[in-house]
This record gives C-alpha cells, sequence and structure tokens, in this order.
C-alpha cells in the first residue's frame, strides 16, 4: 500500500481513538456510561478509575493497530493488504464497544434509584423549526441547484465523465437526507424530559445546538460535495488547494466549538444544585448503554444516553426494525439501481 494511504489511516485511527476517548465528556448530565448516576459521582475516585479502565484498552488498541499497520500491512501482496487495513480499523471500533459495555457494568453498582413518580407536563409545549424552513431545506436546495446545472450542461460533458458528479450529488442527496430527517424527529418526535424549571430550559438549549449542528454538517458536506461534482463536470474551475485547506481547516474549529460547549454542559449540573438533565428511562432496557430495548415503551426515538444532542431508536417497538432495515439497505438499492 502507498506510504500515504498508511499515514491518512493512521491519522484517522489516532483521530478516531481521540473522539473515542472523549466520548464520555458528551454523556447527558446525571448519565455515566449509560447508567443514572449522582452528579457529584463524577468527581469520585471510583468515576476517574472507570474512566481510565474504560479509555485504557482503547489507547492501548490504538498504538497495536498503528504498530501492525506499518510493520504487517506494507508486507502483504494483493488485496490481503487492504483486507487486513480495514480489519484493523474495525478492531480499534469492537475494542471501544467492549471498552464501553464493561464501563456501564462497572458503573452499575453506583446507579441512582429512580424515583416510582414521573413528573410531566400538561401544558402542550409549542415546537417550532429553528430558525425556519428555508435553513432546513437549504442543503437540499444546493444539491437541486447543482443537478440543475448538471442538466442545463448535459451536452457539454462527456459520456464517460458524467457519471461521476451524479453520484456526488447522489451521495450529498442521501447524507443529507439522514442528517435532516434525524434533526427534524429530534425536534418534532423526542419526549421532553424535565417538565418545566431551569432543566427543560437546558434541554431545549441542547436540542436547538443538536439541530443547528446536524445542519451544519450536512451544509459542510453539500458544500464540499457539490462543489466536487460542479468541478468534475468542468462547470466550475477545479477546486484549488486553498479550497480544500479551507473546507478541511473548518473541521477541527468545528470540533473544538463543540468540544467548548459540550464542557460547559458537563460542568453545569455540578455547579448548579438541583438541576438534573438525565432521563427517566429505566436502565435496565439500555444494553451497554447506548441500545434502547423497552417494549413497554410505545416511543419509536427516544434520546441518547451516550451523547447530549442525539436520539436512539427503541429497538423493542417493531417499526424501529423497519427503520434500521431502511438504512442499512439505502447503500446497496442505490448500487443496484444507479449503478
Amino acid at each position: 500500500m502507498p506510504l500515504s494511504i498508511l499515514a491518512i489511516m493512521s491519522v484517522g485511527l489516532v483521530v478516531g481513538a481521540a473522539i473515542q476517548c472523549l466520548a464520555p465528556l458528551n454523556f447527558r448530565p446525571g448519565i455515566f456510561f449509560g447508567v443514572t448516576v449522582d452528579p457529584e459521582f463524577l468527581r469520585t475516585e471510583h468515576a476517574r478509575r472507570i474512566l481510565w479502565r474504560y479509555r485504557r484498552p482503547i489507547i492501548v488498541m490504538t498504538v497495536l493497530c498503528i504498530a501492525a499497520l506499518w510493520l504487517v500491512v506494507p508486507r502483504l501482496s494483493g488485496p490481503a493488504g487492504p483486507i487486513a487495513a480495514s480489519a484493523l480499523v474495525f478492531l480499534g471500533v469492537g475494542v471501544a464497544i467492549v471498552s464501553m459495555a464493561r464501563a456501564t457494568r462497572h458503573v452499575r453498582p453506583f446507579a441512582k434509584p429512580l424515583s416510582p413518580i414521573r413528573t410531566v407536563s400538561v401544558i402542550p409545549r409549542k415546537r417550532t423549526l429553528p430558525g425556519g424552513w428555508l435553513p432546513f431545506v437549504g442543503p437540499m436546495l444546493m444539491v437541486g441547484a447543482a443537478w440543475l446545472l448538471l442538466v442545463m450542461r448535459r451536452d457539454s460533458i462527456p459520456l464517460e465523465v458524467y457519471p461521476g458528479p451524479l453520484a456526488l450529488l447522489l451521495w450529498a442527496f442521501v447524507s443529507n437526507a439522514h442528517f435532516m430527517s434525524v434533526a427534524w424527529l429530534v425536534t418534532f418526535r423526542t419526549r421532553q424530559i424535565n417538565p418545566s424549571g431551569a432543566a427543560a430550559y437546558e434541554e431545549n438549549t441542547d436540542t436547538r445546538f443538536g439541530y443547528w449542528l446536524r445542519l451544519g454538517f450536512a451544509y459542510s458536506l453539500t458544500f464540499l460535495l457539490a462543489g466536487s461534482a460542479l468541478a468534475v463536470a468542468r462547470i466550475t474551475p477545479a477546486a484549488s488547494p486553498r479550497f480544500v485547506v479551507i473546507w478541511m481547516a473548518s473541521l477541527p474549529v468545528s470540533a473544538m466549538i463543540v468540544l467548548a460547549y459540550v464542557l460547559k454542559r458537563r460542568r453545569l449540573p455540578l455547579d448548579t444544585p438541583g438541576l438534573a438533565i438525565g432521563d427517566n428511562t429505566p436502565d435496565a432496557c439500555w444494553k451497554w448503554g447506548f441500545i434502547y430495548h423497552n417494549p413497554d415503551d410505545p416511543a419509536l426515538i427516544v434520546e441518547t444516553r451516550a451523547g447530549t444532542f442525539g436520539c436512539d431508536l427503541n429497538f423493542g417497538n417493531k417499526w424501529s426494525w423497519v427503520v434500521a432495515a431502511v438504512i442499512l439497505a439505502t447503500p446497496f438499492v442505490i448500487r443496484v439501481l444507479w449503478f
């Protein structure tokens, strides 16, 4: 394999390990590895020990994978090299999943008992789309405009080149459909965890931030893919190195903004006594801390415990399996019908 590919994969492994190690910072306040705990527990020696036990296998496996990537993979010939390199990536992800499952098991003895009394607001919440519909449909409008330019210039584009830009726009369309559908579901179809007060305000703030975060991903990816599609079709000048550098520089800047927000939200329950922003779903229904299965809960989606801004399917609801099947089948359907 080329050294450039090995270098890129090594950077990817390091970045992936860093994201996995920092993931606990994004846990919903009052939740630690999928278990309901007292906010003060995060300051204890037990919590620090569990956190290190979670991070240690990830760090060790990342070092071993990078060593194998440089010492073993280059000695393999034919398809064995790419297969081995891909296996190392999946191995790193698998170790992170197993480590999170073990951490969840270690936290359970320190779980905070849930109150049998559930409080809900009887006043209907008026939910509106943050910023209105125009920013929401903006990524799709960008894809549509790029597709329209391709159709208008169809006669001037070589036949062998034309499928490439269409494939890039299709990628942008599918990605936007994912980000936009999740953003809409989180805004309109998740339950209010806290009925009123400061906790409800902070919960709504997290929901709005997560909404704009997903739209930001959609706009960024659309900008890159649509611009690349028009450049490949020679409708616009080829993307300059400056364009690529600016786009790549925006990623760490966005990551720093998200990290600063997460750290701020993480300190809030510790600095504000009585402010709980967890959820009231049973701990026993969360497998490994991030897979929700509760047949007694009619909800299709619930607030995620692995992060502050997301949502998870309730696999106790039969319709969740339909949604999961559609998501998994989409790449194969596109492959059969498009290419």
